[in-house]
């Protein structure tokens, strides 16, 4: 197994810890947490599922590492990204698409954490559905 293979694969993994762990808790967890009486008990269980911290920071420290190597075995370095020019044609527009998408939801994350967010939360989602399929058309080649 190369090297490649293995960050893909832990891409893939810490991808789905961290939009499994988001969406996991936007449908289902909040809402049932909403249901529990008295309040304060949905409050202690919900104190003592985040103190160990959480899924996402993690999950996205591998993400932008594993990331980042795999641009690198497509071509695209850092400094590309930082210059602009990794975003450039086609190709470079979904992926300067998807960069800042992850942007939006990193800040999403950074501002809200695991605060109420009624609405917000489904744009959320909505943005992790565009930078699932800005990936799939990057790593298929489907356009350009």
């Amino acid at each position: 197994m190369t090297l490649y293979m293995i960050c893909v694969g832990l891409h893939l993994i810490a991808l789905t810890l961290w939009l499994g762990h988001m969406l996991v808790w936007s449908l289902i967890v909040g809402p049932a947490m909403k249901a529990i009486e008295p309040a304060s008990t949905a409050e202690e269980l919900r104190s003592a599922s985040l103190s160990g911290g959480g899924l996402g920071w993690p999950a996205l420290v591998i993400l932008i590492a594993t990331g980042l190597y795999l641009l690198n075995q497509r071509g695209i370095a850092p400094a590309d990204l930082l210059s602009g020019s990794a975003f450039a044609g086609t190709q470079g527009t979904i992926l300067a698409v998807k960069l800042c998408f992850v942007a939006a939801m990193v800040a999403f994350q950074a501002a809200f954490g695991h605060r109420s967010a009624a609405g917000a939360i489904y744009v959320n989602i909505l943005s992790a559905m565009i930078v699932v399929g800005a990936s799939v058309v990057l790593v298929r080649g489907w356009i350009g």
